[in-house]
């Protein structure tokens, strides 16, 4: 289970993502867990991926939950980790990124 000091990032695109096709793209291990979480390995860290609006299979919300640092970096910040994989994800789909108001 996740705790209060975990590191989060939220995300919106601008139109709806297949986030498993995506992590297919881009030959991210991952494991489906149900219709909206998914457990991902990104270099060598724990991330867990939840639709937050629809399914993880045409979603334009989700968020990344950084679940366990990667044993060979283990001082490598979670921030920037989890800002990586967002990148690197949407960088196989058509979308981008919404920014917060």
């Amino acid at each position: 289970m996740v705790g209060d000091t975990d590191p989060v990032q939220q995300c919106t695109v601008a139109e709806p993502v297949d986030l498993r096709a995506a992590l297919e793209r881009a030959a991210i291990e991952h494991l489906d867990v149900d219709d909206h979480r998914t457990i991902i390995i990104y270099q060598q860290a724990i991330l867990m991926a939840i639709a937050t609006e629809e399914q993880a299979t045409a979603t334009r919300e989700f968020n990344v939950e950084f679940w366990k640092k990667p044993p060979d970096n283990p001082t490598r910040d979670p921030d920037d980790l989890l800002t990586a994989f967002i990148d690197e994800l949407l960088a196989t789909t058509d979308t981008t990124r919404v920014e917060s108001s």
